[in-house]
């Protein structure tokens, strides 16, 4: 009996993500919509007309800013901000790029390098916690395969363990496991494809990267580890990491929050107790923390990204990448002060 055709994996994985798609990627940009209608009273009433609706165009960096608000944002470096209130006149990191977001205002704090393409480390695990849970039900059980205890680092996990999906995602971000992350890309990834699971859930992370427009991320593995002495396992921006934090914030918070504890007892479907502590040293420093996540790799340095309530229901993301591995945290914690400053002022 002959098979069905297969769906590619982009149908797939389009599908499942589909209903997320904001209406700025859903309509016809506002520049095209105005030609359109310019060329059809052309046809009606001849130039005349025509005439006061291209006065409408205008700049095409105004549309573009109206259009998508996301990715053409005002950039206000320390200096200027400072203009604007804030209170510290020096802000000093060993960070390569920074972005500190204030979610509810959509405006920047601060912002160094923010655009420029960096190895990510392990903060690729947010994007492989993400694409999981949408696809892979909580209740799940996932199984360790042997390939994932092949991975670098050691989590204390076995081959043939089974966990509640929801569990080996809190176990993968809070001690950044990479066995963890590579079970839960493996387990889900079967969902789309049985003979290249995890191949195929790495094609997921990028079509999920291009659907929120993180227009600089891309994913090589679900770990974000090295592939060898000049190649990252995974690029991306300052910016673009604050955004899907952002939008994890907002769509699926349940997954940051075991990265807000200093440790956690996160328990095997067998009853194995996995004792695990959080790899973000700051995370007793910020006051009013929701989530958090740390990286580092030879290539990449050190990354962090925070999410922290900065007044009453005042979320701010703090996003540092490529300072060094003690660096990160004295970055963050610099970063967040001056952004609790710039907003009480």
């Amino acid at each position: 009996m002959n098979e069905e055709p297969e769906t590619t994996v982009e149908e797939n994985v389009s599908t499942l993500f589909e209903d997320d798609l904001s209406p700025s990627r859903k309509t016809v940009p506002v520049k095209q919509q105005l030609m359109i209608l310019a060329l059809l009273l052309l046809v009606i009433f001849g130039s005349g007309l025509v005439t006061t609706v291209l006065a409408l165009l205008g700049d095409d960096s105004d549309t573009d800013q109206m259009a998508n608000t996301s990715t053409a944002t005002e950039t206000v470096t320390a200096p200027e901000a400072l203009q604007r209130g804030g209170a510290n006149d020096d802000v000093t990191i060993t960070a390569t790029a920074a972005f500190v977001w204030d979610v509810n205002t959509q405006r920047i704090l601060y912002a160094k390098n923010p655009d420029e393409r960096l190895p990510l480390a392990s903060l690729t695990k947010l994007m492989t916690a993400l694409v999981a849970h949408e696809i892979v039900a909580s209740n799940s059980t996932i199984t360790i395969p042997e390939s994932a205890i092949d991975q670098d680092g050691e989590s204390g996990l076995s081959s043939g363990e089974t966990f509640n999906a929801e569990d080996l995602s809190d176990l993968t971000l809070i001690s950044s496991s990479n066995d963890g992350a590579f079970a839960l890309a493996n387990a889900a990834g079967a969902v789309l494809s049985s003979s290249a699971p995890t191949e195929t859930f790495v094609q997921a992370m990028n079509i999920r990267a291009d659907e929120l427009g993180l227009s600089q991320t891309y994913y090589r593995n679900p770990t974000g580890l090295d592939l060898s002495e000049t190649e990252a396992g995974a690029y991306g921006s300052a910016r673009d990491t604050a955004f899907l934090v952002e939008y994890i914030l907002k769509h699926a918070p349940t997954i940051l929050e075991v990265t807000n504890k200093t440790d956690a007892q996160l328990a095997s479907e067998s009853g194995v107790v996995h004792q695990v502590r959080n790899t973000n040293q700051t995370v007793d420093d910020i006051v009013g923390i929701l989530g958090s996540k740390t990286g580092y790799t030879t290539l990449a340095g050190g990354n962090l990204a925070i999410a922290f309530d900065a007044s009453l229901n005042r979320p701010v993301i703090v996003v540092v990448l490529g300072s060094t591995y003690n660096g990160r945290f004295s970055d963050v914690v610099h970063l967040s002060e001056y952004a609790r400053n710039v907003i009480s002022q």
